[in-house]
């Protein structure tokens, strides 16, 4: 169970909390809730910079969220949506936290017809509190634009670019900030079976892990911000040093999604990241593996 702690005080939290209410009491008929649950495996959850001090971790998620769509005009509208989650990692267990997000988004579709484009424009908010990890705790903003066009009735493709800020936690290590690309594609193979793919761009920060100091000659002396970590400190026998460095990261993403029988759906993803340190040399990668159950209300 999560330890009593200070409550969330962040404005994004009290954002999500009003959107949440708002959205539900705006109109039951026109307002859809759902619940997602995920199994995760993630095979460098420390985000180490040495290959051998990679710790792998397994967790479990639930998610409750309700969205609402407002037509604005004949060819655009809003898209409201706030969302509750709550994450345990089994081995890490500080890692383990509880997060409220909220989502507005505006589409316009400029001409009419299935394979017209449409336009999006969208801002998100976050708030993170994790269960022992001040360095952790905090919120995340992010805005950006993107394109997306139905080729067919069964091949939808989406490009954008955006700007993810986050901040908030002790320290200032995890105050990274990322402009990113993205490219995603939609192919419906049969009726109930969907494959999807993205891959998303980033230059900005990221935070490394190293424990292991004088295996790395000068890099984290170029680091923005240090602070020891000791959530991982049960893996190596006293707690390894988290670093904020400039660095340029690549995300790629490969999932299936199996529709079932009412509003039920299987989903299951894989994922492939890479960090690169702009000075000093560093770098990590790792995957990720989910399985997820969805379901949607109404």
């Amino acid at each position: 169970m999560f330890r009593p702690r200070k409550p969330i005080a962040s404005r994004a939290a009290a954002v999500a909390a009003l959107l949440w209410l708002g959205i539900a009491t705006a109109g039951a008929e026109s307002t859809r809730f759902g619940l997602d649950a995920e199994y995760l495996h993630d095979t460098n959850v420390n985000r180490a910079a040495l290959d051998k001090e990679e710790q792998a971790d397994d967790a479990v998620s639930l998610q409750g969220y309700a969205a609402r769509s407002i037509l604005l005009t004949g060819n655009s509208g809003l898209v409201l949506r706030a969302a509750l989650r709550g994450t345990e990692y089994f081995e890490f267990g500080d890692l383990s936290n509880l997060a409220a997000s909220a989502r507005v988004a505006w589409r316009m579709q400029p001409s009419p017809g299935f394979t017209s484009p449409w336009l999006e424009l969208y801002g998100e908010a976050e708030a993170f509190r994790f269960r022992d990890s001040d360095l952790r705790d905090g919120y995340l903003w992010s805005a950006g634009a993107s394109v997306g066009k139905y080729f067919t009735d069964r091949i939808r493709a989406e490009i954008g670019a955006g700007y993810d800020s986050r901040g908030g936690g002790a320290g200032g290590v995890y105050d990274v900030a990322n402009a990113k690309a993205w490219l995603a594609l939609d192919y419906r193979i049969a009726s109930a079976v969907t494959v999807y793919g993205s891959g998303t761009w980033m230059d900005g920060d990221q935070v490394f892990t190293l424990y292991n100091t004088a295996k790395w000659g000068s890099y984290y002396w170029g680091a923005k911000a240090s602070a020891p970590d000791p959530v991982f400190a049960s893996a190596f026998g006293g707690s390894p040093m988290a670093y904020r460095v400039g660095a340029r990261t690549d995300r790629y993403e490969l999932g299936l999604n199996v529709a079932l029988a009412g509003n039920h759906a299987l989903d299951f993803g894989w994922s492939h990241f890479e960090a690169r340190a702009d000075s000093g040399g560093g770098r990590y990668d790792g995957d990720t593996f989910r399985a997820g159950y969805l379901y949607r209300f109404r």
